[in-house]
């Protein structure tokens, strides 16, 4: 994957929006200066910064087994995975999850990481994707999604499970919007598209520090704030319970010549925005 550090392009997010996130991650991080190891949230603003999130996200999500990653590689990479050989299934993943980190900034996404200090530097510990409502309303060109969008697919997972993939992906897509419309819940919102912490890392508070400031802004800006539960068996009650997510619906993958690890669920959660206390 690329590794050069030259700027991403301008943030396609709302203005107010953008303003009020970088105010709300600077008094995060000015709370946990004193900590041990200063840790920090940040937006991602070079490929360089993109590249690492990526790969640290697959390497999290292929550690966990995470069925909606690896269900469309080959049965023999899956295979690997479960005798725990993840060189070659962390690659294939961090070449597609850098694309669609790419992909999203067209349409109002951005990767934060979060990062503490150690004796060899700072360690990045945590990343996440999350979209925004745009200042531009626009699409992924198709110019970018034929030369690198295809391009990762194609290299991660061969034609017909590219095609199978994208297909997943794609509906559910339309079974999350489906289901805001259904709830009444406005589509214009936060989405929290993927996110994960290095695994030797889960515990130390980093899920909260990426979620806290879309949690804040959700809040000021009254705002529905949505994810996708990929692994709903371990991540519903564990962490996003505790964020006041609550299950709206889901959405089931089934048995397919392509999916390699059969049958699973995926759960849609919504966090409604909460009312500010007056104070007394």
């Amino acid at each position: 994957m690329p590794s050069t550090s030259h700027p991403l392009r301008a943030l396609n997010v709302e203005p107010s929006l953008l303003q009020g996130l970088h105010e709300l991650i600077a008094g995060l991080n000015m709370a946990d200066a004193e900590l041990p190891g200063q840790p920090r949230v940040e937006i991602a603003r070079t490929r360089q910064q993109v590249s690492l999130a990526a790969q640290l996200m697959a390497h999290a999500f292929v550690h966990n087994q995470d069925k909606g990653w690896l269900a469309w590689l080959p049965p023999s990479e899956v295979a690997r995975v479960r005798c725990g050989d993840l060189r070659r299934a962390q690659e294939k993943i961090a070449r597609v999850i850098d694309y669609l980190c790419m992909a999203a900034a067209f349409e109002g996404g951005l990767v934060l990481i979060e990062s503490a200090q150690t004796p060899q530097g700072r360690e990045i510990r945590g990343a996440s994707l999350w979209g925004l409502p745009p200042a531009v309303p626009r699409s992924e060109p198709w110019w970018h999604l034929a030369a690198f969008g295809a391009a990762a697919a194609l290299r991660s997972y061969g034609p017909l499970r590219a095609l199978a993939a994208a297909g997943a992906a794609n509906a559910l897509v339309r079974a999350s919007l489906q289901t805001l419309r259904e709830q009444g819940l406005a589509q214009r919102c936060i989405y929290a598209q993927m996110g994960c912490v290095r695994p030797v890392h889960q515990g130390q508070r980093v899920s909260r520090r990426m979620f806290e400031p879309f949690r804040l802004l959700a809040d000021r800006f009254g705002l529905i704030y949505r994810l996708e539960s990929s692994s709903p068996e371990t991540n519903d009650q564990r962490v996003f319970s505790n964020f006041r997510f609550e299950k709206i619906g889901e959405h089931r993958f089934g048995a397919s010549r392509f999916n390699s690890v059969g049958p699973y669920t995926i759960n849609l959660m919504v966090r409604r925005p909460q009312p500010e206390l007056p104070c007394s």
